[in-house]
């Protein structure tokens, strides 16, 4: 598996567009790199006057896509395939082959209360488990104060079948961990590791 056989993976936050952002293991080793990427529709939405002008904007901009390098070699694409992000953005998460391996869901009800995404097997939809943040009240505080102070933050649980297995540690934590995703939990790596990296 080599980049994904690992159960800590640390990210690097608010790179500008176009350079290159890595993820390091523990040991600061870079195990991956993507070049950072920027969605104009937080500025569109603070911007709109009405929300008919905000679903126009939404549908002028184009969908995300994100390819994970190892070295030169592309490991991983996570791919927006709806064709807008309201009310609900859909991904999905493919292998250099083209074989998918998951479609990862954001609904409406995220931006009203705790975030929430689903990840769903491909074909029939089923879901496998999904990252929500760790409580309401952290939700709040972070759609009030997180752009402002990083540890107004929310950490994200990863959860399969009701069952903590990760998390993404959004805000610094007591050892300085910060944009980290920690899968020491999941020690039967009952999900796949590219997917919980795609997830983070």
């Amino acid at each position: 598996m080599g980049p994904f056989s690992h159960v800590r993976y640390h990210f690097m936050s608010g790179m500008p567009a176009g350079e290159t952002a890595r993820i390091r293991d523990d040991d600061g080793h870079v195990l991956l790199h993507y070049r950072g990427f920027a969605s104009a529709i937080g500025v569109v939405a603070a911007l709109a006057l009405s929300v008919l002008f905000s679903l126009v904007i939404a549908m002028l901009v184009p969908p995300l896509s994100v390819t994970l390098f190892n070295d030169s070699a592309p490991m991983l694409t996570i791919s927006q395939i709806s064709r807008m992000s309201v009310p609900s953005v859909l991904h999905a998460v493919v292998t250099p082959d083209g074989r998918t391996l998951a479609l990862i869901r954001r609904g409406f009800l995220s931006r009203l209360g705790r975030n929430r995404w689903v990840v769903q097997r491909p074909g029939d939809r089923v879901t496998i488990a999904d990252a929500i943040e760790e409580s309401l009240g952290r939700a709040f505080v972070r759609k009030l104060l997180g752009k402002f102070n990083r540890r107004y933050e929310a950490n994200m649980l990863i959860r399969r079948h009701g069952r903590t297995i990760g998390v993404i540690f959004r805000r610094p934590a007591a050892g300085g961990s910060i944009d980290t995703l920690d899968l020491s939990r999941d020690r039967e790596e009952v999900l796949d590791r590219r997917i919980a990296v795609a997830l983070a």
